[in-house]
């Protein structure tokens, strides 16, 4: 699990993956503008005040945090049920993309969510990233139609729901 000292790395790593992630489909403008000093404040706090029912994850080289996902209820997915869950983000550095630190630590992300009783689980992958919906149904995650447009981020970009 995270900890506030953490906050550095986690910045620093979302920062990364973004920019390396999207750069095909989101406007070179966001992601030159992304701050990994904000990022890491934003993390920080949110650790120290993190819901006690969402989950932080993160997987420690002994020097860095290499990746994070992020867990807790599907609150605004009202229409998949009371106990449903969603896997809010997962990043890896990109360097270590394809080494199996990705499924490894989304499978214990999931495999937590499991054993709470929450169910169904979603999550949401921008539409254009086919790599990310491909690493997803391969986990046995499947698209349900449903799509988001998260006002939050500022990307214009649309997100689809993939649901287990």
């Amino acid at each position: 699990m995270a900890s506030t000292a953490d906050g550095p790395d986690l910045g620093a790593l979302k920062v990364d993956a973004w920019r390396q992630a999207y750069a095909g489909f989101m406007p070179a403008e966001l992601l030159a503008a992304l701050d990994p000093d904000e990022e890491a404040a934003d993390w920080s706090e949110y650790v120290r005040t993190m819901p006690p029912d969402h989950r932080l994850w993160v997987v420690d080289s002994g020097s860095a945090v290499t990746g994070f996902c992020r867990t807790g209820p599907a609150d605004q997915d009202t229409d998949l049920g009371r106990r449903a869950a969603e896997v809010y983000g997962l990043y890896i550095s990109p360097d270590l993309i394809g080494t199996g630190l990705g499924r490894g630590l989304f499978g214990k992300a999931v495999a937590d969510l499991d054993a709470r009783g929450f169910d169904p689980i979603c999550v949401y992958a921008y539409e254009p990233n086919v790599r990310a919906i491909r690493f997803y149904e391969q986990a046995g995650f499947a698209p349900d139609g449903a799509t988001r447009l998260d006002e939050s981020d500022n990307t214009g970009t649309t997100k689809i729901r993939l649901v287990r």
